[in-house]
């Protein structure tokens, strides 16, 4: 049984941290090695197009009180440079004041990873430092015209390098010929390790230019595809007719026996 959050948004830091604790997070967070924080900053705009820096702050601060890890924040932003979509939304503000790294994914160093068992992408480049560290995948919910939600799986399009999948925008050979198929491989070669779903003020429609609307929830959870499942729910998606999430099922998460535990 997988288990998903729901807790009511009061502010970042309460409800991030209530979030977290019920699904005993700071039990699961490395106490070595790198966390990375991961973002939805596509672009340059403001939230809920991306992740209000507020909701990372508190992540930011929930496991610097519970893990002795390295915790940096990265994004490989889809369109223009990603240092520009940092600078628009306060990232390099708070990287400043707490002293965190802020890692370009689309400018690191990359390796090459390959399986037989993905369903389109044969080979990743993916940045080398993503490799062995913990993934906590922070998107806000929103729809998504291709793959009808952008929630944490999609999310980790940002850690492929732009130089390798740059045609019409930066990771625009990904979408072809299945974004569905891509978003289920990126997660086999390098699924979230936790998932923590902006979920206050979504965006219906589409994901660059839809409509606000408040839900006023925050999601968290370990399983990817459950916590996809009901962020899809709440915008009145039926998770079992999107591609991307039936593919993933029993791969990587699960659709079923899914626990919401409220708060």
């Amino acid at each position: 049984m997988s288990v998903v959050a729901k807790v009511k948004f009061a502010d970042y830091e309460t409800s991030v941290a209530k979030a977290l604790d019920l699904i005993k997070a700071a039990g699961r967070l490395p106490q070595t090695g790198l966390v990375i924080i991961k973002p939805n900053l596509t672009n340059a705009d403001p939230p809920p197009v991306t992740t209000n820096v507020k909701a990372v702050e508190a992540v930011y601060n929930f496991c610097k009180s519970n893990s002795k890890a390295n915790i940096a924040i990265g994004e490989g932003c889809g369109e223009g440079i990603t240092i520009d979509t940092f600078k628009a939304n306060g990232y390099t503000k708070l990287a400043e004041k707490f002293g965190i790294r802020l890692i370009d994914f689309n400018e690191e160093k990359a390796i090459v990873l390959k399986s037989k068992n993905t369903l389109q992408l044969k080979q990743l480049y993916i940045p080398e430092i993503v490799k062995d560290a913990f993934i906590i995948s922070l998107p806000v919910l929103k729809d998504h015209c291709f793959t009808a939600t952008t929630i944490a799986m999609k999310n980790m399009f940002g850690i492929a390098p732009a130089p390798f999948y740059r045609g019409s925008w930066n990771k625009s050979k990904l979408h072809s010929p299945s974004t569905h198929k891509s978003v289920v491989d990126i997660c086999l070669y390098k699924k979230p390790d936790l998932c923590l779903v902006d979920a206050s003020v979504a965006l219906a429609g589409m994901h660059l230019s839809g409509e606000s609307i408040k839900l006023g929830l925050i999601l968290a959870g370990f399983d990817a595809v459950a916590v996809d499942a009901v962020g899809s729910k709440l915008l009145g998606h039926n998770p079992k007719k999107i591609q991307y999430l039936t593919l993933a099922n029993n791969v990587l998460g699960s659709l079923d026996n899914i626990k919401i535990l409220h708060g």
